[in-house]
């Protein structure tokens, strides 16, 4: 299956919760994660291979992808999908060298498979007792001519992520998305995403708090100044953060590029010099 220029999808729950690692070496700790506030938590058993790591998650996103924009046009799918390598390469690293990815394609679908996932978050209104990967199975259709890599994939997503996606708890990306190189960079974006692109224009959390959300396994020092360097490389698609300074601990702030959308809200809620201190205080390049 190939559908050009499908609309990028991603299910809500991986972006509102950490189930992917940000580390790029081989994770193999053993995660768990509890929201206070919502009562959900997970566990994230990796194996051998490691935990899939934000990178490895564009397979999911373009599955999903492409079996929504198949609904869209009226064809019948299923939680198996088989494609062609290169088209996966060319929906999601458009701008780099694909070669080599045929190979790494074998590693993320092996760190999708392997992993285990125990969580009380349900999807599509159900709630899965027993441990879980994020797909159920894999096979190399067609490998390379060396047989190291895979130019044709089938994969199976899991139950827990085709009922999300079969009851449209997913959001649309921009495809810049791919773009982002750095792993925070999407973390953050999805966080945004998830939030802002719901609830508003403007989105602010504490920077405690977002680095849980992240999942990142940083100090808070460490954190915060990447953070501050993302704010200063505006590198975000869609979104901009700030850090509002104005009482401690600092909050960090995202707020949209949709001007129209943006000077709206400033004027619904009376927010202008709000606005005009906090873009004074956070320079860009």
């Amino acid at each position: 299956m190939h559908i050009v220029n499908a609309a990028v999808k991603d299910d809500i729950h991986s972006m509102e919760y950490p189930l992917f690692s940000l580390a790029k070496r081989a994770d193999t700790e053993v995660r768990e994660y509890r929201d206070a506030r919502s009562g959900k938590s997970l566990k994230i058993i990796p194996s051998a291979y490691g935990m899939p790591t934000i990178f490895d998650k564009d397979l999911l996103i373009y599955a999903m992808s492409q079996l929504a924009a198949a609904m869209n046009q009226g064809q019948p799918v299923s939680r198996t999908i088989v494609f062609q390598t290169s088209d996966f390469l060319n929906a999601t690293k458009p701008d780099k060298d694909g070669g080599k990815n045929y190979t790494l394609i074998i590693g993320s679908l092996r760190r999708l498979r392997g992993t285990t996932l125990e969580t009380n978050i349900e999807t599509g209104g159900k709630l899965e007792t027993e441990g879980f990967g994020y797909i159920d199975d894999y096979k190399i259709v067609q490998p390379t001519s060396r047989g190291k890599g895979a130019l044709a994939v089938q994969m199976s997503l899991s139950p827990w992520l085709y009922r999300a996606l079969m009851n449209f708890e997913i959001l649309t990306l921009p495809k810049g998305y791919f773009a982002l190189g750095q792993p925070i960079e999407r973390r953050l974006y999805e966080l945004a995403r998830k939030h802002a692109g719901s609830t508003g224009v403007i989105w602010k959390i504490s920077m405690q708090r977002l680095l849980e959300k992240t999942g990142s396994k940083q100090s808070p020092n460490e954190f915060a100044k990447q953070v501050r360097a993302i704010i200063k490389s505006d590198s975000l698609p869609d979104y901009r953060v700030f850090l509002d300074k104005a009482k401690k601990p600092y909050n960090v702030v995202f707020i949209t590029r949709n001007n129209k959308a943006l000077t709206e809200e400033l004027e619904k809620k009376n927010l202008f010099d709000w606005y005009e201190e906090l873009s004074k205080s956070n320079p860009r390049d």
